[in-house]
């Protein structure tokens, strides 16, 4: 297919983690008065890394490159809570002022990689209709 590609594939999987960080921040700001509530955490950066170094030593063959595309599809979201003690008598470890942080630097980030997809799409379209509008 069009665009099927390890580039697609790793800019999906970014989409998706940073999504799915979006909606666990926009969770953690919803509770934050919540008593006991503890922060939801996303890392889908660590398993995208690994697939990636393992791309970066291999010999790039039709059966390597549809295998990595598959490991890329199905690398890991992380979701986890974080225990941490709290500095809060209701043991809720929310911190406003570093959820704001990371929701402003997650927005950025989506809004980047959603232009990064957008732009290589741009160019399959140029080089399918080769030059012309």
């Amino acid at each position: 297919m069009i665009g099927d590609s390890i580039t697609s594939a790793i800019l999906q999987k970014a989409l998706d983690g940073t999504w799915q960080r979006q909606r666990a921040i926009a969770n953690n700001i919803a509770n934050h008065e919540t008593p006991g509530y503890k922060a939801i955490k996303v890392n889908f950066e660590d398993s995208l890394d690994q697939e990636i170094r393992k791309l970066e030593n291999s010999i790039p063959t039709k059966e390597k490159i549809a295998e990595s595309l598959e490991a890329l599809k199905h690398s890991e979201i992380n979701v986890y809570s974080n225990n941490s003690t709290s500095n809060r008598a209701d043991g809720n470890n929310v911190d406003m002022d570093l959820e704001n942080i990371e929701m402003a630097k997650s927005q950025i980030q989506y809004q980047y990689l959603t232009r990064s997809m957008s732009d290589m799409f741009s160019r399959l379209r140029y080089a399918i209709s080769e030059g012309k509008k």
